[in-house]
């Protein structure tokens, strides 16, 4: 028997530490920042002026041109406290974005501020017309929500070979297949919210998986980011959190038949989970899926059915498969938007829809 906790993963090396502060929150050039200029309206701010609330559905981003922007989060007892603050030439922003989730903290100007505000769908526009300003900004965007993973106690995942196929093991609230934009955006999500998380694929890029799908704007790769680096970063401080991350690993099977479901790796070894999200992507022209074994309801190319489309249901959640508490995001789910921003905020709503099975399936 494997047991893989969040103690296997070594601590990471302070210059480390710093390697990746840097890359969630860089600070851009003037040139960069004039690059942007087209995108967004320049706007100067009082003192104490709050750009966004918590809980509001309202965002935008803000670079800071002159001034101070502070990002605060509430307690429990409604207190605000602190989270940091950005200088000029930094960025306000986190991967919410791209979805219709709340806002998670509140931003507001410390001191008389000169801002440049860029809406959610022109930040949109921006991303996918400017490659090189869209690494820097997803890359700092995927870190700072993995960022809010604090140091929960979380139970250690066990996976099970045949020879420990007869003990007791913990069951995972969640796994992840697929270590893409949608993938990694759910996986990210699911373990800062709270749920015991497995992402199994990791992050390869297309060179070494043949027919992985290239999304448009960023060619080339599974999230036409890899050769930046920027999930392989973004996996390296995944696990400084404490999710786990299964790299080297894939599905090969899937066992619909028992509950909780059981999704057996590429190596032979096994793991229990209530609930699943599939996010392999799209290979061209037909979705990878082969691994399921015609276990879910899909198209002629093997992209997956949800919500009501799935095997005719009229009772399906949104993302939600054919098979109650298995879902799909990103390219690999029959009708979805096949780009990065669609695919994050997919991979980002899956999960809330995850939450809802689980609480329902608890009663």
């Amino acid at each position: 028997m494997n047991r893989l906790t969040s103690g296997q993963t070594s601590a990471t090396p302070p210059a480390s530490v710093a390697a990746l502060h840097a890359q969630a929150f860089p600070m851009l050039s003037s040139a960069q920042v004039g690059q942007i200029a087209p995108y967004g309206d320049t706007i100067e701010v009082a003192g104490g002026s709050v750009l966004q609330n918590s809980g509001d559905r309202e965002a935008a981003c803000y670079i800071v041109l002159e001034g101070y922007v502070e990002v605060l989060e509430r307690e429990a007892d409604g207190a605000m406290h602190s989270l940091l603050r950005h200088r000029d030439g930094e960025f306000t922003g986190s991967l919410d974005l791209f979805t219709d989730r709340p806002n998670a903290v509140t931003v507001r100007a410390d001191c008389r501020s000169r801002l440049l505000r860029v809406s959610r769908e022109a930040l949109g526009r921006l991303l996918l017309a400017e490659r090189p300003l869209a690494e820097i900004v997803l890359r700092a965007f995927m870190l700072r929500r993995i960022g809010y993973v604090r140091q929960r106690p979380y139970g250690g995942a066990i996976l099970r070979s045949a020879a420990g196929a007869g003990q007791a093991d913990p069951v995972l609230d969640l796994v992840v297949v697929g270590g893409g934009t949608a993938g990694l955006a759910a996986a990210a999500y699911a373990a800062s919210e709270g749920l015991h998380t497995l992402l199994v694929g990791g992050i390869r890029c297309a060179a070494d998986m043949p027919g992985a799908d290239a999304l448009p704007g960023f060619p080339g790769t599974i999230t036409g980011l890899c050769d930046g680096g920027l999930l392989r970063r973004a996996e390296d401080q995944s696990r400084r959190f404490g999710s786990h991350v299964l790299p080297g690993r894939m599905a090969s099977g899937f066992d619909g038949a028992c509950y909780p479901y059981r999704i057996t790796l590429d190596d032979g070894q096994e793991v229990e989970a209530r609930s699943l999200i599939v996010a392999t992507g799209a290979p061209q022209p037909e979705a990878n899926t082969a691994w399921l074994d015609g276990c879910l309801d899909t198209d002629d190319q093997g992209y997956i059915h949800t919500g009501r489309a799935a095997a005719g249901s009229m009772l399906a959640r949104a993302f939600e498969t054919s098979q109650p508490g298995v879902f799909a995001a990103g390219a690999v789910r029959a009708g979805s938007a096949k780009h990065v921003l669609a695919s994050i905020a997919e991979g980002a709503a899956a999960v809330r829809v995850v939450h809802r099975f689980l609480d329902a399936s608890a009663h």
